[in-house]
């Protein structure tokens, strides 16, 4: 796992690139690396401001996360790549040194020590974590910080992330959107139980990855983490009425 090194003076931030953009991007980008490998390549691109680079080597070949700043990669920086992923530690100079030439592309964290905002207008955050520990977790999760996410400009989204986990911060993020009183509470504490699962599974299960890439929780959904997340009994119901609703959300 190679994370991003400490920030300097940072240039001007670029905006991600669009799906339509880092789709074809990435799957050459993939190629690329998978001949060098002489193994299949799976890549997923991410925007994670901790971890730049992690990879889980699979029956299969070899599962490939990267954040978007690796896209344009020079042919030595593709062979760095290639080269951490066989082992080859000394590849890390390599990265880190692109890395830092790009480091206004990795997002600015938020700053350690500020507090979350846990009481909003309609959902006490801190009290729904309370319960679901309670119900769920034995007490395991307590000390992961629960919070609504900062509430970004007014406009219309393409796509909205509703709440996830930050493993590097320990903590949980729920969009303001959902702090309405048309939203139904079992939808907030499904959204807050899914995110304190992942941080369950990453206290627990240290061959589990970190983050998704976005400070948000895992992309893996293992085989454990779905037997338990059926525990919710409002899972099913709560789906549906954010896939009914999610238009209106990204409007926020």
């Amino acid at each position: 796992m190679f994370d991003a090194p400490a920030p300097g003076r940072e240039p001007e931030r670029s905006r991600l690139p669009s799906r339509e953009d880092a789709l074809p991007r990435a799957a050459d980008l993939a190629r690329r690396v998978s001949a060098l490998l002489g193994l299949p390549v799976h890549l997923r691109l991410t925007d994670n401001r901790a971890t730049l680079v992690s990879y889980r080597r699979l029956p299969e070949g070899v599962r490939l996360r990267l954040h978007h700043l690796f896209l344009d990669a020079p042919d030595p920086v593709v062979r760095a790549l290639a080269l951490y992923v066989a082992g080859d530690t000394a590849a890390r100079e390599v990265l880190e040194a692109f890395s830092h030439a790009h480091h206004g592309q990795v997002r600015r964290e938020r700053r350690p020590g500020a507090p979350l905002r846990t009481r909003g207008r309609c959902f006490d955050l801190q009290a729904v974590q309370a319960r679901l520990d309670a119900a769920y977790f034995d007490g395991r999760v307590h000390t992961v910080e629960v919070g609504w996410a900062r509430r970004p400009g007014r406009r219309t989204r393409r796509t909205i992330h509703l709440g996830g986990y930050d493993a590097r911060l320990r903590e949980v993020r729920v969009h303001p959107a959902l702090d309405r009183p048309t939203v139904p509470a079992f939808v907030v504490d499904y959204l807050v139980f899914h995110a304190l699962l992942h941080a369950d599974l990453a206290a627990t299960d240290a061959s589990q990855e970190a983050d998704d890439g976005t400070g948000r929780c895992a992309a893996e959904h293992t085989p454990d983490f779905l037997a338990r997340e059926a525990a919710f009994p409002l899972r099913e119901a709560a789906w549906r009425w954010l896939l009914e609703n999610l238009s209106s959300l990204r409007r926020g």
